[in-house]
């Protein structure tokens, strides 16, 4: 909180008159006091003491796959709209634009992130109703991709809104992008743990996979040894 309230201080000392913010909203372990921490900071940049524009954006946590979020459970709309509707009221006082991206987006965003080769057909039928622009909210049509699940006995919720067991075989599994498995399933143990993982650009390996491939990494750490391939 403090390194961004000096940023922000130097920016509008070098005559920046218009700031955005973004945050992310349904964070692993998030908790309302959390969100209301949203609005403690920008009554402090409101209270910088010149004058300029603020907007606030926030969005909806999004799992995505080969990271360490990938077991985790999307929060529903449920969960979310409390915490959105806190955000509003609170940031009303403060006199600044606030901008918050659609649950039901969000979840059908999460949904593809995290689909199986079953999602092809889901995606073709939501696009013969018409499904072609939804990224823009003003396009964006909930009923439409509820019909095109709905139409292969599928749920959104189920590819969104479901915590996986490590050991579940996920759609993805097969693809291997450096990162192992393994690596990411001790990140998901660290994150919870509230572990940080050091920067290996500055110190030693941490054995993701990717010195398997990256002679980089093998030649500054001798991961030959470390870490055979």
């Amino acid at each position: 909180e403090e390194a961004i309230l000096e940023i922000l201080t130097a920016a509008l000392d070098r005559g920046w008159t218009n700031l955005k913010l973004y945050f992310m909203v349904g964070l692993p372990g998030e908790t309302m006091d959390d969100v209301h921490s949203i609005i403690g900071l920008v009554t402090k940049i409101r209270h910088l003491g010149q004058k300029f524009r603020l907007q606030i954006s926030t969005s909806t946590f999004i799992p995505k796959p080969h990271t360490p979020c990938q077991w985790l459970a999307q929060e529903t709309e449920e969960q979310l709209l409390p915490k959105y509707d806190i955000l509003k009221q609170g940031l009303r006082r403060e006199r600044v634009r606030f901008s918050w991206s659609d649950p039901k987006i969000s979840q059908i965003e999460a949904a593809l992130s995290r689909g199986d080769r079953r999602l092809g057909k889901v995606i073709y039928h939501a696009w013969q109703l018409g499904c072609k622009f939804d990224a823009w909210s003003e396009h964006f049509n909930y009923q439409r991709w509820l019909d095109s699940f709905k139409q292969y006995e599928l749920d959104p919720s189920f590819y969104a809104n479901r915590e996986r067991d490590l050991d579940e075989i996920l759609p993805w599994d097969h693809i291997d992008v450096g990162v192992t498995p393994e690596f990411l399933k001790r990140e998901y143990h660290n994150l919870w743990q509230e572990k940080e993982t050091p920067d290996c650009h500055h110190g030693k390996c941490n054995g993701c996979g990717l010195q398997r491939w990256q002679p980089i990494c093998q030649d500054k750490y001798k991961m030959r040894e470390a870490f055979p391939p």
